[in-house]
């Protein structure tokens, strides 16, 4: 090996194992700067208890949707409905009436099922890959929001 090559690969080694010593030091995140919470990641808080509000059945406004083809919030308590079964949906009940998707909604009146749930509409038949209601639909919760939101809807 000539001498200038083997003089470039030893300052080379030199200054690699050098640059470690001269780095920045300490340059991690505390754990109370991770994530949303703001606290330590080796901290078990206790759950938070979310109240689903809404009262009664039919005894609400509806939810304004975020955007056009939100499905529709679910505005009244869900506490006695849950969990939502294949044999046990007691959200068809007052949802699933195809007669009611011509008649203009009134306050109390359940908000229909519309026709994308239904195999048959005329026979009233729900199309089984919708029997699980709160996979799109959600209840409302009073909670505080985690991190503030600038979204807009489409006018």
């Amino acid at each position: 090996m000539s001498k200038p090559v083997g003089k470039f690969l030893l300052l080379s080694a030199v200054l690699a194992l050098s640059l470690p010593a001269n780095a920045v030091q300490d340059q991690s995140i505390p754990d109370d700067d991770l994530g949303l919470s703001k606290t330590s990641v080796y901290d078990v808080p206790d759950p938070i208890i979310v109240n689903y509000g809404g009262g009664d059945p039919g005894t609400n406004k509806r939810a304004e949707k975020s955007y056009h083809t939100a499905p529709p919030m679910i505005t009244h308590s869900i506490v006695d409905m849950v969990p939502i079964r294949q044999d046990f949906n007691l959200c068809k009940d007052c949802h699933v009436q195809p007669d009611l998707l011509k008649e203009k909604i009134t306050v109390g009146m359940p908000i229909p099922a519309p026709v994308s749930h239904y195999t048959n509409v005329k026979k009233g038949e729900l199309y089984m890959g919708r029997w699980n209601c709160t996979q799109c639909h959600a209840p409302q919760a009073n909670v505080n929001v985690l991190v503030q939101s600038t979204f807009k809807k489409a006018k």
